[in-house]
């Protein structure tokens, strides 16, 4: 009987009595069927390459993290088909001479893609391929997105180092602050002899020194909010309140730099948010401050309003039309600044602050303006 009949004849019962059941035999599938479904559907890119890096296969998944059709890749060079990407020209570059000219290298990397405003990190491995009789045939390029652990990883680094401002905060803070209270009230006594005895230039530096010493102050106070978690007082806020009440202070400062503003509060409710008024105006402040300060030259800073139902957040844009962040992965950090007088200290305190009241923040810049979006969790009805 031939194995391959779709049908099997198998014996039961005794030799007296014989019945015959006829059972299908499930279809013969081949090792490469079975490799060739499994590299269809795993979740890692696989592109196959030939000695002249065309590509002959690809799969469903390296199309997806590549964001082209497969039929704009297949019978393509590398080269070809990188060219198409929304690349960085230097990670173009770097992406199109990776898989390199040697077929029998083996090497890894890794590209940063900012697709959109969204930073993706893909890891990159090619190594040869062999045929039956041992030869080189061309090379296997796998491509796996790592974001989320280099996000993971980021984070880790992002808590280490403020876990250790916070222990330097909470050891010196008042060893600090303690001599300062006693320079600054010195300066004021000198201070006031000088300006009785007319001598106005040299009351002049007093102000300079105390105006420093306020400074120092201040940057022992930011300390001390990133030394470590508190226990937030979460209320139901208004947010349309908390702007309307910090709007004077946002608009003089728009004044001195010659911005023009405007708000975009088109919102069907006043939604209510989960949060800390008193927190949420430090944000707001911090967020404004730095877009007017961005446009040394004027423009336009623009705050608008609106509801993520599907998250249950309500979102707060905050966009300037400035020159733009050179590095947008830089800013969360602890004294990373592009301001010449500036702590950075800023933004990782927004950030901490929304996330101990369940919060987000996110930013994207490019040449023609810098947009910083704050999620706020609203309150459940």
């Amino acid at each position: 009987m031939n194995m391959m009949d779709t049908n099997v004849q198998i014996l039961t019962g005794n030799d007296e009595q014989r019945s015959y059941h006829a059972l299908p035999l499930f279809p013969v599938t081949t090792s490469e069927q079975i490799a060739s479904r499994l590299i269809a559907e795993i979740h890692v890119g696989i592109i196959l390459l030939d000695q002249c890096q065309t590509i002959v296969e690809i799969n469903q998944a390296a199309c997806d993290l590549l964001g082209i059709p497969r039929s704009s890749a297949l019978d393509r060079s590398w080269e070809e088909v990188v060219a198409l990407l929304d690349l960085a020209a230097a990670e173009r570059e770097r992406f199109a001479e990776f898989p390199g000219k040697n077929p029998r290298e083996r090497k890894k990397s890794e590209v940063y893609w900012n697709i959109g405003g969204t930073p993706r990190y893909l890891a990159l491995t090619v190594q040869p391929f062999t045929g039956d009789d041992g030869e080189v045939g061309g090379q296997v390029l796998t491509i796996e997105n790592v974001t989320e652990i280099r996000s993971l990883e980021l984070q880790v680094q992002r808590n280490n180092r403020l876990a250790t401002i916070g222990q330097i905060a909470a050891g010196t803070a008042h060893e600090i602050r303690n001599p300062l209270t006693a320079i600054r009230g010195f300066l004021q006594v000198i201070g006031h002899r000088l300006k009785e005895n007319g001598q106005q230039k040299e009351q002049g530096y007093i102000e300079i020194m105390l105006k420093e010493i306020g400074r120092i102050s201040n940057m022992v106070g930011e300390f001390l909010l990133l030394s470590k978690p508190r226990q937030v007082d979460l209320q139901t806020v208004s947010v349309n309140k908390v702007l309307k009440e910090i709007l004077p202070i946002i608009k003089n400062e728009a004044l001195l730099h010659n911005v023009d503003m405007q708000i975009d509060k088109k919102l069907p409710v006043n939604p209510m948010v989960m949060a800390n008024g008193e927190q949420l105006k430090q944000v707001f402040l911090n967020l404004c401050k730095n877009a007017i300060e961005a446009m040394e030259d004027g423009g336009l800073l623009t705050i608008r309003l609106s509801l993520r139902e599907s998250e249950d957040r309500l979102m707060v844009e905050i966009s300037d039309t400035g020159p733009g962040i050179p590095d947008t992965q830089k800013v969360f950090e602890p004294f990373y600044t592009t301001k010449e007088n500036g702590t950075g200290l800023g933004l990782p305190i927004c950030r901490q602050i929304l996330s101990e009241i369940g919060g987000t923040i996110e930013l994207t810049s490019s040449s023609s303006g810098t947009v910083v979006l704050v999620g706020l969790p609203l309150v459940q009805s």
